[in-house]
């Protein structure tokens, strides 16, 4: 019984490593979205620092293994450290603004940006890959030698000992506690036929693992975080942990299960067992508790303090979307979401200038519609005019409910008027799916700038046509970007301008209005946009508007002549301006850019030099890489074939994997963008995203495992008495691979095709988009295992191959990660960063298909020169014999 349960407990462990991992993954990085404004930018460099940490931490793991004597002991440890680092790195997020004494309101530039994102994250996703080859070794261990001893059990029965020894239930002696497994397999072909290769034996690993990964994503989104905060959920986790492993120490304690331990190892193990339990009930103490609650609420007020220290917080809770603040200064309450300024109530006097301002560019406006913000005044201005519906989209409902707590009685009876309707749907969904065309006077796109690639979607030439089919065929577009007042330098220019060619591409007639934020004005009717100051003048007496806060001569305030000539007259003469898609989001890159340059950071130089490169640029390198990976495979060949094939099988495989982790990560980063252009969230969605993916990897690893079982050579698998596969095995594998790396490109290449069709559908895209996240987790998962196997060809020990393998993966997850959210995307666009993607892995085919070929004919040349010798020296006959 005992030989059983420790298993089981063993494999629970993996998988709860799984599930922590996932949950701490998504904590983190929605941590990060509010220290950074909500900027999916920080997607790419968390996950890329997540990846980093991994790969360090299993390539670490690998070197350093066969260094202790007790690797099960130390894997323990090591689980003991993982449950007390997430709590550290959470309050180090929260207060790293404070760390890099970054001003209020001002953006971390993209180098800090990603080394403090890789310091923070590193030390707890280095352990996650610290215990990959940890875990691999123990399992290996575990089963190998407990079929050793069932196969020493069955000998001992067959030689008619069993009825000597069957009535004992603790033998005195385990002979497998010292005798070292290969010694023992040498000597029993029988056990060798029964014995498992090690490469299933790391897939199901990274199976379990998987599995567990999936289910913390899945507890996390529909369950934890609707009810508990981060540390809430680490206490929780904590428990489940020192509970396994309190389990698993006892089971390994009785000896019984499979003897691996002496007297020395044994009180190791009791201590530890007694360490765990006693944690256990701790973090139950502490669970029941006030302390977890108190701990999140000063580490709240630790980034609150950071991001806005002369504002008193009122409130702070997490919706399905964002993370929401308010904060109160003298009378008027701010709103942050995700860490970012969104508004100000009451505010009266500047949004009566804001609404008048839209609201005069069309003659007689009866129909509106506001996307965005219609808090601190907008809408009560805007209820002056002689309107009949006001349709008002706020995504999200848990907003309007915090802040209704704090709005003043004017806001709220603007929102309780029989002319407003509140829908609380995405905006870009809504426009999408309006079922009435042509109907509305004025749209106002009254959200941020376009920093995030959610905001980007109000911005793009999908969404102004989406908008102008349901305008009037007079209606009137308007949307807004920060910008400066007299000065359009390059960086401003490029962000500001993007916008401006934008709208030219979807309406016959766009204007600006200068100052520290340009409006922008489209229709396609002449001589209804305007910025004469009379015409607007005249338009608003005809419409006998009378307000508290606005007057028409502020319009003279508002449009000073000179300056609107000077903005038409900048960005009218840029030939350079590029137009901003959902594929392409170069206004998102462009924020990027002024980002950094606002921040003093290096790199905005770089990026205008990379937004004038094209997609040649990024496929020249992957050519120059295959030539010379190629040629340098010939010159070590030529020299020492034998000695050198099984290692470039290796460095193949490696390549293979690696490449594969670039594609996996960029491909699940795609589908998350194109998630969000058409449902506009993704905070609530993270946990599901992930736990699919990791499904995915699941099912992939599985695959595998049962190919690489059912095509072994029986008559070669244990050559020389040994537990490895052989290099017949390994070609075989090759040639699997070889299969893999083909779909991998084939699926990266009509991707973009399938997104786009679903684009069409919103009813349906959620199903479709969460499928394909899927596809790329097997894509990607079913090649762990396989690379496994080829690299126990030429490296012998397990956890070597496990961190090598797991090292390879994330080091390419964690270049994918960094590049596609931050380069590729925003200037190739999703068909140009597949199209990449696709080459990158034919590119790996064609080193693998290389190495064959290259084999074989290095093989017959050898051959055929042996042959000729042997002919030269009459020693043909000597020789066959």
């Amino acid at each position: 019984m005992q030989s059983r349960t420790f298993p089981i407990f063993l494999f629970l462990c993996v998988a709860a490593i799984g599930c922590y991992a996932t949950i701490a993954q998504v904590i983190l990085t929605r941590e990060f979205l509010n220290i950074f404004y909500g900027n999916e930018l920080c997607l790419g460099i968390v996950f890329g620092a997540w990846f980093l940490g991994i790969a360090t931490g299993a390539f670490a793991g690998a070197k350093v293994e066969h260094t202790f004597q007790h690797a099960f002991s130390v894997f323990i440890i090591t689980l003991f450290v993982l449950c007390f680092v997430l709590p550290l790195q959470i309050f180090s997020v929260r207060g790293v603004r404070g760390l890099l004494s970054v001003g209020i309101g001002e953006y971390i530039s993209l180098l800090p940006l990603l080394l403090t994102s890789i310091g923070l994250i590193f030390p707890f996703s280095f352990i996650i890959g610290f215990v990959f080859p940890l875990s691999s070794k123990v399992v290996w261990d575990t089963t190998t030698t407990r079929r050793s001893r069932n196969h020493i059990q069955n000998r001992e029965l067959g030689a008619g000992i069993g009825d000597q020894t069957s009535g004992i239930r603790n033998p005195p002696q385990d002979p497998l506690s010292l005798i070292p497994l290969h010694a023992f397999a040498k000597n029993n072909s029988s056990l060798q036929s029964n014995t498992q290769d090690a490469a299933v034996d790391i897939g199901y690993i990274y199976i379990i693992e998987s599995i567990g990964s999936l289910v913390g994503g899945l507890a996390f989104s529909f369950f934890q975080i609707s009810r508990f905060h981060p540390f809430l959920i680490i206490t929780q986790l904590n428990i489940g942990m020192f509970v396994l492993l309190a389990s698993l120490l006892f089971t390994y304690c009785r000896k019984e299960h499979i003897g691996l331990a002496g007297e020395k190892n044994k009180k190791i193990s009791k201590v530890l067992f007694f360490f765990s339990a006693g944690l256990a009930w701790a973090m139950i103490g502490i669970l029941i508790s006030p302390l977890p609650d108190k701990i999140e609420s000063l580490s709240r007020s630790i980034r609150w303090n950071t991001l806005n220290p002369h504002i008193e917080l009122v409130a702070s809770a997490d919706s399905k979307y964002q993370h929401i603040d308010i904060g109160k200064q003298a009378d008027q309450y701010s709103i942050y979401l995700n860490g970012q300024y969104a508004a100000a109530f009451p505010n009266e006097y500047e949004y009566a200038q804001v609404t008048h301002l839209v609201m005069t560019q069309h003659p007689s406006p009866k129909h509106l519609l506001l996307i965005g913000n219609g808090l601190g005044g907008i809408i009560s201005e805007m209820l002056l005019y002689p309107i009949e519906t006001l349709d008002y989209v706020e995504l999200d409902q848990g907003l309007l409910q915090i802040s209704g707590r704090y709005l003043s009685p004017s806001d709220k009876q603007a929102l309780s008027d029989r002319r407003v309707t509140v829908f609380h749907q995405d905006g870009r969904y809504y426009v999408k799916n309006r079922s009435k065309k042509q109907h509305y006077d004025i749209i106002l796109v009254n959200t941020p700038d376009p920093a995030t690639a959610f905001l980007n979607r109000f911005y793009t030439l999908e969404f102004f046509q989406e908008a102008q089919a349901i305008l009037q065929s007079d209606g009137v577009l308007a949307a807004s970007v920060s910008s400066a007042v007299t000065y359009i330098g390059k960086e401003v220019g490029s962000y500001t301008g993007s916008l401006y060619r934008t709208l030219h591409e979807a309406f016959s007639y766009v204007l600006v209005t200068p100052g520290q934020t340009n409006f922008y004005f489209a229709c396609n009717k002449e001589g209804v946009i305007t910025t004469d100051i009379e015409i607007l003048t005249e338009r608003y007496r005809k419409l006998q508007v009378k307000s508290d806060y606005f007057t028409e001569h502020l319009f003279y305030t508002l449009l000073p002549p000179e300056q609107v000539a000077f903005i038409g007259r900048q960005l009218g003469q840029r030939k350079d301006l590029l137009v901003n898609t959902d594929e392409r989001p170069v206004t998102y890159f462009f924020n990027l850019v002024l980002w950094d340059s606002l921040t003093g950071g290096r790199l905005h130089g770089l990026f205008h030099r990379l937004k004038d490169m094209g997609i040649q640029s990024f496929l020249i390198p992957i050519a120059i890489a295959v030539a010379g990976r190629i040629i340098y495979v010939i010159l070590r060949q030529r020299n020492a074939f034998n000695r050198y094939y099984p290692k470039q099988l290796k460095t193949s495989g490696l390549i293979a994997i690696a490449t594969t982790g670039f594609t996996g990560i960029a491909l699940e980063i795609v589908l998350l963008f194109a998630f969000q252009n058409i449902y506009g969230y993704i905070y609530e969605r993270m946990g599901v995203v992930v736990a699919v993916f990791m499904v995915g990897l699941a099912l992939g690893g599985y695959l595998m495992n049962q190919i690489i079982k059912k095509t072994r050579n029986p008559k070669s698998e244990f050559p020389n008495n040994s537990l490895l596969p052989t290099v017949a095995d390994s070609y075989q594998g090759i040639t699997i691979l070889l299969l893999i790396q083909g779909i991998i490109g084939c699926f990266a290449l009509v991707l973009p095709f399938f997104i786009h069709r679903l684009s069409f559908y919103p009813a349906v895209a959620e199903v479709g988009l969460i499928f394909f996240i899927g596809i790329a987790g097997i894509l990607t998962g079913i090649e762990f295992p396989l690379v496994n196997k080829i690299c126990i060809q030429h490296t012998p020990d397990v956890a070597v191959s496990a961190g090598a393998t797991n090292g390879a993966d994330h080091i390419g997850a964690f270049f994918g990660a960094i590049v596609t959210g931050v380069i590729f995307i925003p200037l190739l666009g999703v068909s140009g960063t597949c199209l990449v993607l696709a080459s990158l892995n034919i590119a790996s085919l064609i080193l693998t298909t290389f190495s064959i070929l290259y084999r074989k004919r290095s093989k017959d040349l050898l051959s055929h020169f042996s042959c000729k010798m042997d002919h030269k020296n009459g020693n043909v006959g000597r020789r066959n014999t």
